[in-house]
């Protein structure tokens, strides 16, 4: 915790360089990456994943293909059960330094990480999906929409318009006009 603390005092000091000569202003850049990677590697022991890739993350802006902050980023996604993010930052490492005995293992375990994610979810989904298609379905058309407006829709149709019907049939808005002064007239003729 206390080298945490130099080292997080020693960035601070260097987070504004812009007064320094030329010289020592690659001096102090290094010497900042130096102190990031070293915080990423005190917080990734206090198992602080969130602020060692963050701390990673800083270094990497800076040098793209630096191999240990990419390491460290990927034991860091390991820890927030981030798979995926470790996987690929451990393939990047494999590219650039082939012989990293320590990437190869990290993306093995990050491999099994994620397989047992896949199967607490696929576990969790086929429970939840389990209770699809127990109620009662409605037979199609007969739903009453959710919201009526009080406006029949079927007047907003211009005469010639055609509408679907029991997915096959095509009715137009005569016709439909029309079956529907034959129900008045049959629900008149019942109540009569």
């Amino acid at each position: 915790a206390l080298a945490l603390q130099r080292y997080k005092k020693v960035v601070d000091m260097f987070s504004y360089i812009d007064n320094y000569k030329e010289e020592n202003k690659e001096k102090a850049k290094d010497l900042k990456k130096t102190c990031q990677l070293n915080k990423a590697a005190c917080y990734l022991k206090i198992k602080e994943y969130f602020e060692a890739k963050k701390a990673c993350d800083e270094v990497l802006k800076l040098e793209s293909q630096n191999v240990k902050a990419m390491y460290r980023r990927a034991q860091a996604q390991f820890g927030l059960k981030n798979f995926l993010d470790c996987i690929a930052d451990c393939k990047k490492v494999v590219e650039l330094d082939p012989k990293n005995r320590d990437a190869r293992t990290l993306v093995k375990q990050a491999q099994e990480g994620q397989k047992e994610e896949d199967k607490k979810s696929k576990g969790l989904f086929a429970s939840m999906c389990k209770a699809l298609g127990k109620g009662p379905i409605p037979p199609p058309g007969k739903t009453k929409p959710i919201y009526d407006d009080g406006d029949d829709d079927d007047e907003d149709m211009k005469d010639g318009d055609a509408e679907q019907k029991d997915d096959k049939e095509v009715v137009t808005t005569e016709e439909k006009q029309k079956e529907r002064a034959e129900e008045e007239g049959n629900d008149r003729a019942a109540g009569a």
